[in-house]
C-alpha cells in the first residue's frame, strides 16, 4: 500500500549483526517484506530495546518511521517522526505522547489476531492519506 503511493521503504543496516555482552548469541537486523525485524540470527525476537533502531538511525535518518516498543521510542529520541504502536502494558509510548515529544500512537495488544485490528489499520491508513 504504502509502495503504491510513492512511499520509498528503507532497509538501513540490513544484516547488521551486534553482541551483547550479557547474552550467548548475536543480534542481527534483518527486513521481511519490508518490515525490520530484530533477530537473533535465527528467529525473529520480541524487544523493548531501542538498539536496533538506533544502528537503522545511525546508518540512515527517515521522513517517517512505522514501528513498536523498542524500535519507535528510539526513534521518537532521536526526534524522528514516529507513529507508534503501544501495547496494552507498555505505556512508554503513550508518555511520550503526553509529553508533547510524539503526535500519534495507536494503542494495541500484541496477543490479538492481526485481522481483528483491521478499523485500526484503516485508521492508520486514514491519517496516512
Amino acid at each position: 500500500m504504502l509502495r503504491a503511493r510513492g512511499v520509498q521503504l528503507r532497509k538501513p543496516a540490513d544484516g547488521l549483526k551486534w553482541q551483547d555482552a550479557d547474552r550467548d548469541d548475536p543480534w542481527q537486523l534483518r527486513y521481511l517484506e519490508g518490515v525490520a525485524i530484530l533477530t537473533d540470527t535465527a528467529s525473529a525476537r520480541h524487544t523493548h530495546s531501542g538498539d536496533a533502531m538506533g544502528h537503522m538511525l545511525d546508518e540512515e535518518r527517515p521522513d517517517l518511521v512505522v514501528a513498536d516498543h523498542g524500535f519507535a521510542g528510539a526513534a521518537i529520541e532521536r526526534g524522528v517522526e514516529t507513529l507508534s504502536i503501544a501495547d496494552v502494558n507498555d505505556p512508554a509510548l503513550l508518555v511520550a505522547q503526553a509529553q508533547g515529544r510524539t503526535e500519534l500512537v495507536i494503542v494495541m495488544d500484541d496477543h490479538v489476531a492481526p485481522e481483528d485490528y483491521w478499523p485500526c489499520f484503516q485508521a492508520i491508513a486514514a491519517r496516512l492519506a
